[in-house]
Order: structure tokens, then C-alpha cells, then sequence
């Protein structure tokens, strides 16, 4: 199954080590939130929220210190249903019942032991179908999701992607912000940083060029776009991440001479 994981700085190396286990059963884990130079990411639950809403993850998992709000950020997302658990029967019941594709773990009950048994009745259950009321139906939201993800390196107005689904640019900013809980700005450049993400992690390109590559103008406005989602600079990420560019570099001479 593939799950999208989070959690906030005091559960990191809980996480780590639910997020070793589920893989090792053959799971497709996703740290969607990583820490960055020993602080987490503030918008860590409504990051699996979105990659649950958007399908690149069936499922999400939370594990916090602030367990319930962690649920209730997540729930601002339309069509999402997180709800903390403390045992395996609640667990169980609420992915068969109730659709609740996210779950929350609060930190003290991982360090319980009791966690495990908790994901494990989550996951082995049927989801129950989740009723989306208000916003974009789900297939022209998958559209505009798609779309985004195809040409994030190209101008993306909202108009061009309310044209995509046939309503006014007005209509469609009200319908995506109810669908998905952000404006279609704030979401395109969210999308734009995490492209940028995985080009720092795994080439050498130069920094001005990844700018251009995932959409943005200059180089100083995706500085600033950058620091102000990630909590760094793309180059220290790029070097807290120096191991993956290195090989990348290696594989590719060529490419990793032309990016110096």
C-alpha cells in the first residue's frame, strides 16, 4: 500500500522507526514532512492530507505530541476523515466505518508499544467510500492536480486551470480552496518547491536552473518561496542531501559538468 507519513519534531524518531517496519512489510512509505536541520515542518498534517487527497498516497499517517490538533488540521481538508486512535478495535472500525483514510497516533501511545498493533488493524481493513460535499468533483480535481504536476516548469495562471474544468476563474479559486483547503497559488507553489525537492536530492543541476525548471522567475523569488515552506536555503538543502546529488553525479559526468 502506499502511505504518506508525517509527524511533528518530538515524534521524528518514532516515525523512523514505524515508517522501517511498514516498509519492510512491503509498504511504499513517504516522508512527506522530513525534518530539516533539526526542526520539523509546521504543516506537516495538512502535507499527508493533500498527498492522501491528490492519490499519491491510498493512506496517511500522523504521529504527534499534539495528537488532536494534528487531526484537526488534517480535517480541514475536504474529503479527508483523520481521527486519533489508541487502539486496534477504534483503528479497525474507523477505516471500515467511517472512511477515516488518515490516522493519528499520539506520541505517548508509540512509546507504548501499542502502536504497531494499531497500524496494523488501520491497514488491514476496507476503506469505506468517503462522501466529498462542496468543491470540485473529484475527477476535475484529479484533472487539475494532473495538469499542475505535468507543467509545474510552465506559467500556470488560474485561469488557464479554471478553463481546464470549465467554470470562471472566480468560481474555481472558491471551489479548489473548499476542495483542498489552500488557494490554487499557494497550492502551484507548494507543488514548484517540492519538484525542487527532489532535483536537490538526486542531480547537480545549478540552482538558478532548477529555478527555471520547476516555474519560477528568478532564482531569488524561489530563494525566498523556498526557505519560507522547506525552513532552509535550497543550497543547505541541497547540502544536507550532498550523498544522493554525489551519486547522481556520478552516474551522469556529463550532465553534472554542464549544471557546474
Amino acid at each position: 500500500m502506499r502511505l504518506a507519513i508525517a509527524s511533528d519534531q518530538t515524534s521524528c524518531e518514532a516515525k523512523e522507526h514505524l515508517a522501517a517496519r511498514l516498509l519492510s512489510k512491503g509498504h511504499e512509505v513517504t516522508d512527506v514532512a522530513p525534518p530539516v536541520q533539526g526542526s520539523g515542518r509546521s504543516d506537516y498534517a495538512e502535507l499527508v492530507a493533500l498527498a492522501v487527497l491528490r492519490h499519491d498516497a491510498e493512506r496517511g499517517i500522523l504521529i504527534s505530541g499534539r495528537a488532536v490538533g494534528a487531526a484537526v488540521v488534517a480535517n480541514r481538508i475536504p474529503g479527508i476523515r483523520a481521527a486519533l486512535c489508541a487502539d486496534p478495535h477504534s483503528a479497525h472500525i474507523g477505516s471500515m466505518q467511517e472512511g477515516m483514510n488518515v490516522l493519528v497516533l499520539a506520541l505517548h501511545t508509540t512509546q507504548e508499544g501499542k502502536a504497531n498493533d494499531i497500524v496494523d488493524a488501520y491497514l488491514g481493513a476496507t476503506l469505506a467510500a468517503v462522501d466529498v460535499v462542496g468543491g470540485l468533483p473529484p475527477r476535475r480535481l484529479q484533472r487539475v492536480f494532473a495538469h499542475i504536476r505535468e507543467n509545474i516548469g510552465d506559467d500556470l495562471p488560474v485561469a488557464e486551470l479554471a478553463r481546464l474544468v470549465g467554470v470562471s476563474q472566480y468560481y474555481f479559486s472558491k471551489l479548489f480552496k473548499m476542495s483542498t483547503g489552500t488557494t490554487p497559488h499557494q497550492y502551484v507553489m507548494r507543488q514548484r518547491v517540492e519538484r525542487a525537492q527532489e532535483c536537490l536530492r538526486e542531480t547537480s543541476t545549478a540552482l538558478a536552473d532548477i529555478a527555471h525548471e520547476v516555474g519560477f522567475e528568478t532564482q531569488s523569488h524561489f530563494t525566498s518561496v523556498f526557505r519560507r515552506l522547506v525552513g532552509v536555503t535550497p543550497y543547505t538543502y541541497r547540502q544536507m542531501h550532498s550523498g544522493a546529488a554525489t551519486d547522481a553525479a556520478a552516474a551522469d559526468p556529463q550532465k553534472s559538468a554542464a549544471a557546474a
